[in-house]
């Protein structure tokens, strides 16, 4: 596999900052005055000729004045952007646009150049980011959102209301066509009032608003710019947040710079961004050992060791929510409720976790992974490892050994070890009679499989990892009745009411009821083959100061630096 590095002629090096001392003038800093070299912008001069207590007074207070002057010089110092990060992804994105992106990596290029009402922190908690106040009306059926003053995008068009609304109907337009339309259907119409408000006039009510809005697929995009830009939006969009997308080279990497028209509360601190795409973990773990990469994701726990051992670099396993499952189409075979089951009981989950995962990985006890929203979270005994009662089952069901064929899509270098998971996993079910055909694809076409409608798949499974914050936000675009990523077919009406009851839903323990019935429905259903909660594993160049990372796998640069 080759090993990709950044080509100077396609990435050239960001200019130069502006010059330093010699031109204060042009940063926005007074020269000192040339009659008195202790004066800073905003203090008092230092007067000779006086009193002693009065000048020792003065002195005193012009000390501090400077002192307090430098302070302020350091900052604005320290506030230049400095230094070109390179991370290395095993995943090349097809889409910034958050109407259809689908990748942690795609998350991560989203929440540095664009911006949301709101936001998540790296420990999932909401936070404003454009949205300055929040009210709902008193029968709450709509929801209100202040905005900041005096946003602008990127290229110079205003932020307002007006913009905000635009962006929302576009991803509930049914011909836009967005991934997350079904999802956000109930946030029902958006309209502006004046330039600084935006009310949402329910569809139905939502308890969990903030949740939906916090997401990056919520983000605010240009829509005047998608009208101009066409498809190239989703390579460059014209965004509101500190970096801007400068260069995109499909296949090969993409490069973050700041974006000068910032205005928030989270400044640009590196001079770029550089995203190198290598699928190959072999590879992806070379550029970190011979520092030509800061960050590389996903190290497989065969490199782990030899990462951990480098002097300049470790492994970090930050908290993680990510559950792999193969997701069912169910039609077929699998649309038999013993089948499903046969197969979940075929698996050795502990056995593929350590011998293939190298522990990189904890056996599902719920679709819902850690972190999601643990308040509402329900967990179940494991399910056995029991061959025997699989075979038994699938006997039931009319299929005696080697009469069950299933396939199954794989993508390569999106999740760790899934080409080898999924070659596990066909043994697995090999050894219960069951003829599997792994298919192996690369990431696009993986990714195209797994969006197809059920009726319109021709595979049985496809491995997914789902890692999505918020209880609400995971289950209902899941398991609700034709809502877009619900790419199994599953119909269950009783589930519907649930998701519908809890949605509209404000108290915890209600909430608390509602949604651990979903969850054991779901889980007695099987709408999946249950795997695992996979483990964050990220290598980390000892250089790189401030970085944090979402149990999604989403990498945060707000505070980053390079020593």
């Amino acid at each position: 596999m080759r090993v990709f590095s950044l080509p100077r002629r396609e990435f050239p090096e960001p200019g130069q900052p502006a010059p330093g001392a010699a031109k204060n003038a042009e940063r926005g800093f007074s020269s000192p005055d040339a009659e008195d070299a202790t004066a800073l912008p905003g203090t008092m001069k230092c007067q000779l000729g006086e009193q002693p207590y009065m000048r020792n007074l003065r002195q005193t207070c012009c000390r501090a004045a400077l002192i307090a002057g430098l302070s302020v010089f350091a900052a604005h110092a320290q506030a230049q952007p400095a230094g070109v990060l390179r991370v290395a992804v095993g995943a090349d994105p097809a889409t910034f646009d958050p109407a259809f992106n689908d990748l942690p990596v795609g998350n991560a290029v989203d929440l540095a150049v664009l911006e949301g009402l709101f936001r998540l922190d790296p420990q999932n908690n909401v936070l404003k980011s454009l949205a300055s106040d929040h009210s709902f009306s008193p029968d709450g059926k709509v929801f209100s959102v202040k905005i900041k003053a005096g946003r602008t995008f990127s290229n110079g068009d205003p932020l307002n209301a007006e913009a905000v609304a635009a962006s929302f109907n576009r991803l509930l337009d049914e011909k836009v066509g967005s991934i997350y339309r079904g999802l956000y259907a109930s946030l029902g119409t958006v309209k502006a009032v004046g330039e600084d408000t935006v009310e949402f006039h329910l569809a139905e009510p939502n308890g969990h608003i903030l949740m939906l809005l916090a997401s990056t697929a919520a983000s605010i995009v240009n829509v005047k710019a998608v009208k101009e830009m066409g498809a190239e939006y989703g390579r460059k969009p014209v965004g509101s947040g500190p970096y801007k997308v400068d260069r995109f080279v499909g296949g090969e990497g993409f490069r973050l710079v700041p974006n000068p028209t910032y205005k928030g509360e989270y400044p640009a601190t590196l001079k770029s961004i550089d995203f190198i795409v290598v699928p190959e973990d072999g590879s992806r773990m070379a550029l970190l050992e011979t520092g030509a990469a800061d960050i590389v994701e996903r190290v497989p726990p065969e490199s782990m060791a030899a990462i951990n051992a480098l002097k300049d670099a470790k492994v970090v396993t930050p908290p993680s929510m990510f559950s792999i499952n193969m997701e069912m189409v169910l039609k077929g075979p699998l649309a038999d409720a013993k089948v499903r089951k046969a197969l979940n009981l075929a698996v050795d989950r502990e056995g593929i976790a350590k011998g293939v995962l190298g522990g990189l990985g904890t056996p599902s006890v719920g679709m819902v992974g850690p972190g999601t929203q643990d308040e509402l979270r329900k967990t179940f005994p494991p399910i056995p490892f029991d061959p025997a009662g699989a075979m038994k089952l699938l006997a039931e069901a009319g299929y005696k050994p080697g009469q069950l064929s299933l396939s199954f899509t794989c993508p390569t270098g999106r999740y760790i070890k899934d080409v080898q998971v999924c070659q596990a996993l066909a043994g697995s079910l090999e050894n219960v009679g069951i003829k599997a055909t792994p298919l192996v694809v690369d990431r696009g076409t993986w990714s195209k499989v797994i969006g197809m409608e059920p009726a319109a798949r021709t595979d049985n499974m496809g491995m997914v990892g789902r890692a999505t914050a918020g209880m609400d936000y995971t289950l209902y675009r899941l398991f609700f009745t034709g809502v877009g990523a619900n790419r199994t077919g599953y119909s269950n009406p009783r589930v519907d009411a649930l998701l519908k009851e809890g949605r509209a839903a404000t108290d915890p323990a209600k909430q608390k009821a509602i949604y651990g019935e979903v969850q054991e429905i779901v889980w007695n259903d099987q709408p999946f083959l249950f795997l695992w909660y996979q483990t964050q594993a990220i290598g980390l160049s000892n250089r790189v100061q401030g970085f944090a990372v979402q149990p999604n796998e989403t990498l945060v640069f707000d505070k980053v630096t390079l020593k």
